[in-house]
């Protein structure tokens, strides 16, 4: 009976923590979100050339992908894969605060390649953390769950992203961005001890 009640505590910890790290990356992907599909219009409000739309978000994915490759053997330490996503919090509120100061199009390209980093050790850290935290045989079922928040939250972000810079301007859309993101600071260095654990199999319970 011992074994089995504390079969079942685990089990509840596992679906906590995942709970945990959804709620702590939902603030930060709301904010993401609300900027993301108006990126372009951002850009021309500083140069009208459509080629540098394309090239400024070229600039970011290769140097993500750069960085990803080359970084990706340094980020298997669960110890600190929280730590790492927090990182990349912090990284992108910078960021933001540079797009609303940014005057010239060298400054764009450079935020971009910030952006990359954070994003390059961001993303592989927040996956291998909640990868940790995973029940055996319901993996589909676990990241369907992330998969599926997280595209309900973009589908809001999008919305309310568009309404604010309609009525009141990017520059209010960024201090909303990071003020959230703060928040998904906050949360994260609050509950990031209680996140790391060795994933469980269904067969324990």
């Amino acid at each position: 009976m011992y074994i089995e009640h504390l079969s079942k505590g685990k089990l509840e910890t596992v679906k906590k923590n995942i709970k945990k790290i959804l709620f702590i990356n939902s603030f930060f992907v709301f904010s993401q979100t609300m900027f993301l599909p108006l990126y372009a219009i951002y850009i021309q409000r500083i140069d009208q050339a459509v080629f540098h739309v394309g090239g400024i978000w070229s600039c970011y994915i290769l140097a993500y992908g750069l960085i990803t490759f080359f970084a990706r053997k340094y980020l298997n330490n669960t110890e600190y894969s929280s730590n790492f996503m927090i990182l990349n919090f912090c990284i992108k509120i910078i960021g933001w605060i540079g797009y609303i100061y940014v005057s010239e199009l060298w400054s764009l390209y450079a935020i971009q390649i910030l952006f990359a980093i954070g994003e390059a050790i961001g993303t592989p850290s927040y996956d291998l953390l909640y990868s940790i935290n995973l029940t055996e045989g319901d993996y589909a079922t676990d990241w369907g769950l992330d998969k599926s928040v997280n595209a309900f939250i973009t589908a809001a972000g999008a919305f309310i992203g568009g309404f604010i810079v309609h009525y009141f301007g990017f520059i209010i859309l960024l201090i909303i961005m990071i003020f959230l993101s703060t928040w998904s600071i906050i949360l994260g260095l609050k509950l990031k001890n209680s996140l790391v654990r060795v994933n469980i199999t269904k067969s324990t319970f």
